[in-house]
């Protein structure tokens, strides 16, 4: 064979329909030409002869039959219809009426498949009456659950109350299109052929009103191709010209609606009774000119906010509700739309998630949410919105920045109002324990002395924290005898820090005071980078002991260490026996760390570690029969210029050797 043709439709093939509906108009174009006065519709593989006369018809049949054959083609004999009544494509053709198939709607239901029929039976008509999603959502409610067919199904109140007013136009506004042609010389110019409606379940919560547009325009340009095998010659938008070039520049979904059409678009409607204009509220990306804004804060402390300046004084509005923080930013927005219904209004909020919601939420179809209250939220918001006769504008700003300027004061002061920390102290002491205990993660002597209560009540409330660990005692190893005499030095992975996981620790073995850095290796010349910045905050030390890593016995940094005079010893080689406090102060910081995760997750490691340093040396007690924090001691120490011949005798503790038990605290005798 020269070439190679189908004897059937090529299966698969998105353009197999289009191939077919051209193959059939070519081999039907002889008899149009000797009949011109027929009616001769056809779509894929059915055919519609329509004529004033039935002698017309039945001399244009066997023509019909002879072109198609000349073609490869037939028409089966039994599928022929030459009298009432005449179905096609779904419709039912009488004398004087035309009507859709199986119009019958059983109400019998009680399983899965008798909605399954019910619904297939009203999808025969939807498109012709113009039934759309909002109508019919009761009945596709009656869908979900168990996917048996013969699963049990029950009417319900809304399902039937759908069924009613299957027939009454739907008042709810919902955007659709139709597919029509526009004959000029008629009495009605507009022959409406289909209703086009978007999707039941859309693909996200909110879809704003372009992206509907667009959605519509697929949908309409797809069935169009199926129908007629040719694009559409016109696309009617309702929006004005200025607002359609900025959907084309800017919207990707319109573009990719409109990819290679070549079309005409217009935004005027034809003079028509069907269609109807709405004032819509005009959006505009830009702040009302001199208008007072409003500034909102929202979220963990369950506290909606609003702010204002009202003759040169600041006023505000608190309300507290339950629920997620997305639901308590969006109620501080609806706060603001109720109290400034009837005037313009400028809104600005550090919530990006409640300034997004707002700028989509004009004229958006609404998707059902699972959580009632959020669900409810966008409605009011959406209610309150589309209420509105003024102009309103809604702005993001970065929270707890110090930059200048009455944006940034108007959010400040709502972040104030909702921060409990910074306001007036909690009456009762145990709370204040609590709420502090939350943020820091004290130890309990800290507890009791910074809050002057009971040692039993600050146990009761560390233990009831669900982050705290176990302490941590430091009594058993040797140590200095005064400030920066002997520090201890060592390297901690924390794998979660990324890059900066090697962080650098040292402890004063006298106050244990500590310092850490994070960096991004453990060579020398990180380690002296961390000993400038220890040096910088707590003194140089006359002794540092390290492990025997190549870091620490390097050339460079006995350099280094001999430059600062300091003296430098190594434990035993393999052995962290005699590294044991700058082993313990690694899990009591790694601890710590962990405790203070939850809300800083996003926080660069070392405001992470400042914070955690924070409590170690300002917050913690780790000595027995002292009651000053670390830092206390180490500064008080200097600043005192103790040395070892001129301070106090120290207390330490003594170990029984007959009975096995720890004795004391005892005045040292001497030192050595």
């Amino acid at each position: 064979m020269d070439r190679y043709h189908w004897t059937v439709l090529p299966q698969g093939m998105k353009n197999s329909p289009t191939i077919c509906q051209v193959y059939v108009a070519e081999a039907i174009c002889p008899v149009r030409l000797r009949f011109p006065e027929m009616y001769i519709y056809h779509y894929m593989d059915d055919i519609l002869l329509a004529s004033s006369t039935n002698n017309q018809v039945q001399e244009a049949l066997p023509v019909l039959r002879s072109v198609l054959q000349n073609r490869g083609l037939q028409i089966a004999p039994e599928k022929i219809q030459m009298e009432a009544p005449w179905k096609y494509l779904g419709w039912k053709i009488l004398q004087q009426t035309v009507q859709p198939q199986n119009v019958a709607i059983s109400t019998d239901i009680k399983t899965l498949n008798d909605v399954q029929k019910l619904l297939g039976n009203i999808n025969w008509i939807r498109t012709q009456c113009g039934l759309d999603n909002e109508t019919l959502a009761p009945l596709f409610e009656l869908l979900k659950g168990n996917t048996d067919l013969n699963a049990p199904r029950q009417w319900t109140t809304a399902a039937k109350d759908a069924l009613r007013t299957l027939y009454v136009c739907n008042q709810e506004q919902q955007p659709l299109a139709i597919i029509g042609q526009w004959e000029a010389r008629e009495r009605d110019p507009l022959i409406l052929l289909e209703w086009v409606f978007l999707p039941y379940q859309a693909t996200k919560t909110l879809v704003t009103r372009i992206e509907l547009f667009a959605a519509l325009i697929k949908r309409g340009r797809e069935r169009i191709v199926e129908m007629t095998g040719k694009e559409p010659e016109l696309i009617i938008l309702p929006v004005v010209k200025n607002y359609l070039n900025w959907c084309l520049q800017n919207s990707l979904e319109l573009q990719m609606a409109l990819a290679g059409f070549d079309g005409q678009i217009d935004t005027h409607h034809r003079p028509h009774k069907m269609f109807t204009f709405y004032n819509n509220v005009k959006i505009e990306n830009k702040p009302l000119y001199q208008r007072q804004p409003v500034y909102g804060y929202h979220g963990k402390t369950g506290k909606a906010v609003i702010t204002w300046k009202e003759k040169g004084q600041w006023q505000h509005q608190v309300e507290r509700i339950e629920g997620s923080p997305q639901l308590v930013e969006l109620h501080a927005i609806t706060m603001a739309f109720r109290k400034w219904s009837l005037t313009p209004l400028n809104i600005v909020s550090d919530s990006q998630y409640a300034v997004g919601v707002v700028q989509r939420i004009e004229r958006a179809q609404l998707k059902h949410v699972p959580k009632q209250a959020l669900f409810l939220k966008f409605k009011e918001l959406l209610f309150l919105i589309e209420q509105r006769r003024h102009p309103y504008s809604v702005i993001h700003v970065r929270s707890h920045t110090n930059l200048p300027g009455f944006l940034t004061e108007g959010n400040a002061r709502a972040d104030y109002l909702t921060n409990m920390a910074l306001h007036t102290p909690v009456p009762h002491t145990l709370t204040q324990a609590q709420l502090s205990h939350q943020f820091f993660h004290q130890s309990v002597k800290v507890l009791a002395k910074q809050f002057a209560i009971s040692v039993g009540d600050a146990k009761l409330i560390v233990k009831h924290c669900q982050q705290q660990p176990s302490g941590l005692s430091f009594m058993t190893n040797p140590r200095g005898l005064f400030s920066l005499q002997l520090w201890q030095t060592d390297v901690t992975h924390i794998l979660e820090f990324g890059q900066q996981k090697y962080v650098h620790v040292s402890i004063d073995t006298y106050s244990h005071v500590v310092w850490a850095t994070a960096m991004t290796d453990e060579n020398s010349r990180h380690v002296q980078s961390h000993f400038r910045a220890a040096f910088a905050a707590l003194g140089i030390p006359r002794e540092i002991k390290t492990d025997n890593g190549s870091a620490y016995v390097s050339h460079t940094t006995c350099r280094f260490f001999h430059t600062w005079g300091i003296s430098h010893k190594t434990g035993i080689p393999h052995s962290p026996t005699g590294q044991a406090i700058i082993e313990r102060t690694h899990r009591t910081l790694k601890t710590l760390l962990q405790k203070q995760k939850k809300g800083e997750a996003q926080e660069s490691p070392q405001n992470r570690l400042g914070k955690a340093l924070y409590v170690m040396n300002h917050l913690s007690l780790p000595f027995q029969h002292e009651d000053i924090p670390p830092i206390v001691k180490h500064y008080k120490a200097m600043e005192s210029g103790l040395t070892p011949i001129s301070q106090e005798k120290a207390m330490v503790m003594m170990k029984n050797l007959n009975t096995g038990c720890w004795e004391g605290p005892y005045q040292l005798i001497t030192w050595g």
